[in-house]
């Protein structure tokens, strides 16, 4: 066998055996940019943090304020650089969306193939009932295409809602030692509302979190462990997905969050087959 021939087939092989292509990173935020020193994050209120509906900064909620960004305050420092964010006040159901749809990709949800990544701080570890923080991917059909929010801010208004969730929450019959993660319209979780819970002990501090949608509109749940998701379940809805949401102060206690983003995870089977076809015809064109 030819040199040649063996590096083809070893390079074939190599590429057969890639699980893991990296992902596109289209939208990131460690909240730096941002006036800390308790100022709001939402762009729809007065304050330093402010923009127009459609440009600036891209974060906004109902009824504001909602997040607030914060430098290392309580023992917390953020999880990187200097500044992070936390809710208004205990039991405040604070929301911040950024529309996914509107910002990069010409106003049209996603289906799939996609990637949402966050760093949050867990202040009270197993058995704390009362944090309640969670992040979520999300459809709202009441976000528009051509801006950032409709009216004032909120989007809850929808008739046609998708919330796939990762945190801590305390639905009926959750456990209040391990995270939960949610596909709303999924009857086979908690009391059939949706809710799960998980296998991953809550503890204090800093922890990853990351929601996958792959192309068969399948959700995957990961906390600190990115190669083994803790729950894999049909995403139910075929909405898309035109969100990301961010949950604090759900509960009495509340905790931070930090370093957002949001990928295209691209098909492995694709790009190896795109490349095994390349190399397939280097192969024929030495054969010449």
């Amino acid at each position: 066998m030819s040199l040649f021939k063996c590096f083809f087939i070893s390079v074939v092989l190599l590429t057969l055996s890639v699980i893991q292509i990296p992902a596109q990173v289209l939208f990131s935020d460690g909240f730096e940019s941002y006036t800390a020193g308790g100022n709001p994050l939402d762009k729809n209120t007065a304050g330093p943090n402010s923009a127009p509906n459609g440009s600036g900064n891209p974060w906004f909620g109902p009824a504001p304020p909602n997040a607030r960004v914060v430098g290392t305050e309580g023992g917390v420092t953020p999880h990187s650089g200097n500044q992070m964010i936390r809710g208004s006040a205990p039991s405040d159901l604070d929301e911040n969306w950024y529309n996914l749809a509107y910002r990069l990709n010409s106003g049209n949800a996603y289906t799939g193939g996609i990637e949402y990544d966050w760093w949050f701080y867990d202040p009270l570890g197993s058995g704390g009932s009362d944090y309640r923080d969670y992040a979520a991917l999300g459809y709202y059909n009441t976000a528009p295409g051509n801006t950032d929010y409709p009216g004032t801010g909120s989007l809850n208004s929808s008739t046609q809602i998708q919330r796939l969730s990762l945190g801590a929450y305390n639905p009926s019959g959750y456990d209040s030692t391990v995270y939960q993660a949610r596909v709303v319209g999924a009857t086979d979780g908690l009391n059939g509302g949706g809710w799960f819970n998980l296998s991953v002990t809550r503890s204090v501090g800093w922890h990853e979190g990351r929601i996958v949608v792959d192309n068969a509109n399948y959700v995957s749940f990961y906390i600190d462990n990115m190669s083994n998701p803790v729950l894999t379940h049909s995403a139910v809805t075929t909405y898309g997905y035109n969100v990301l949401e961010l949950d604090t102060d759900y509960g009495p206690t509340g905790g931070y969050f930090d370093d957002v983003s949001f990928s295209l995870i691209p098909e492995p089977g694709t790009t190896a087959l795109l490349l095994c076809g390349g190399l397939t015809w280097l192969a024929l064109r030495r054969r010449k």
